[in-house]
């Protein structure tokens, strides 16, 4: 098939993990002797405007100054916002030039008017929405994301996509009550390699804490540090690595130091997949605020190390994660219940190799193979669909 691919972020520089499925997604459906273009926009100073990755071609579209991409809030802010708007000429271009049997849209959450094209040019396009958002979302993102974020998800309502992917079954319930047509959405769950994961050869440090995650509001990194200095009364010796780049960096490294734990603090910063590997492998346990997941990728990965984790309850980590069995799930108040779980998991080591065995277990039933290839059915049946209206349509008129 000849695949059109639309994202706001791009792939090869960093990213989250809607970011880091449509890698892996775009890798495989190429790997399977698909032709993919990607489209998306340029998130980092010195991308190029056309480019390759892996087998797949890439067009980086421009939507601000080079000069203001190395600056955290507005770099990142930049391409979500406007690329909706600065894409369409290479969209319609695309769109003019290629015969693409389908599109696909990755919404982290940010909409584009790929939609529209979609229509006007009668291709099949499939939305992948990571997750869901309440009117909460206003709170948590500020008052433009937040509603970009829902007006995302009237899209749903007001465009028929030939197909909606989520990574949940929790997502298809939230969005079911918000009216969006059940027969359209499919869910096609997140994957590891799970393989690469675990590395007996790296010791463990004992006390040793790891969170990985975009520095941001959402991601709750401000609770794991004001639940760390709750802990840090009972366990003075624990250390807290925080993996990850992102707008609050500064923020959070104020926080560490009014709580007095910035000495017992690592702020890493993006790092390489090897190292973020290594970093894991060196905690004893991990732990995630985050207020809102569509999956929890984060988590899964964790799991694959062989991590006790705890972690803020979401119903999305449902499908793959139980409570008390893979580590804990944390209600509120979220500080005190942090504290309390992370020192009960650290004082028994026969508890922590229990929950790690079994958590490898639970996470090799999580393959990106899998994704891709339901991805790959999913796109390969609404191409043909699509493709036998055309015929109908053309029976008809002779």
């Amino acid at each position: 098939m000849n695949l059109l691919y639309v994202t706001k972020t791009s792939l090869v520089g960093e990213g989250g993990g809607g970011e880091e499925r449509a890698r892996e997604v775009i890798d495989g459906l190429a790997d399977r002797s698909h032709d993919v273009t990607v489209v998306c926009g340029k998130t980092e100073a010195g991308l190029e405007k056309r480019t390759s990755y892996r087998d797949c071609q890439i067009r980086h579209v421009w939507c601000g100054p080079e000069r203001a991409l190395g600056d955290s809030w507005i770099g990142f802010l930049l391409p979500r916002y406007l690329f909706a708007f600065c894409s369409l000429p290479v969209l319609v271009q695309e769109f003019t030039q290629s015969n693409y049997d389908a599109v696909v849209e990755n919404m982290t959450p940010y909409p584009t008017l790929t939609i529209l094209l979609a229509k006007l040019f009668a291709v099949p396009i499939v939305a992948v929405q990571h997750e869901f958002h309440g009117r909460d979302c206003i709170e948590m993102y500020g008052p433009l994301t937040g509603r970009i974020q829902l007006v995302v998800q009237r899209l749903h309502r007001a465009f028929r996509y030939d197909a909606i992917v989520v990574p949940s079954s929790p997502v298809k319930t939230a969005l079911k009550k918000y009216d969006v047509a059940t027969d359209r959405i499919e869910v096609i769950p997140n994957g590891i390699h799970h393989g690469q994961y675990h590395r007996p050869d790296v010791e463990s440090t004992p006390g040793r804490l790891v969170t990985v995650g975009r520095l941001c509001k959402r991601k709750g990194q401000a609770d794991l540090l004001r639940g760390f200095a709750k802990l840090q009364e009972s366990h003075p010796r624990t250390h807290l690595d925080i993996v990850g780049a992102g707008p609050r960096r500064a923020d959070l490294k104020d926080l560490a130091a009014k709580l007095g734990v910035r000495e017992s603090v690592t702020f890493h910063g993006f790092v390489s997949e090897e190292e973020k590997i290594r970093l894991l492998n060196r905690a004893e346990l991990f732990v995630f605020g985050s207020h809102q997941e569509g999956f929890g990728i984060g988590i899964l990965e964790a799991m694959a190390v062989g991590l006790p984790v705890v972690a803020r309850e979401l119903p999305v980590y449902e499908e793959f994660f139980e409570d008390n069995t893979n580590g804990f799930l944390v209600d509120e108040p979220f500080v005190e219940n942090f504290a309390d779980s992370s020192q009960t998991l650290l004082e028994t080591d026969e508890r922590r190799t229990e929950i790690g065995a079994r958590n490898r277990k639970a996470a090799a039933n999580y393959g990106w193979e899998h994704t891709v290839g339901d991805t790959e059915s999913l796109l390969i049946e609404i191409a043909d669909s699509s493709a036998a209206t055309e015929r109908d349509i053309s029976g008809e008129i002779v």
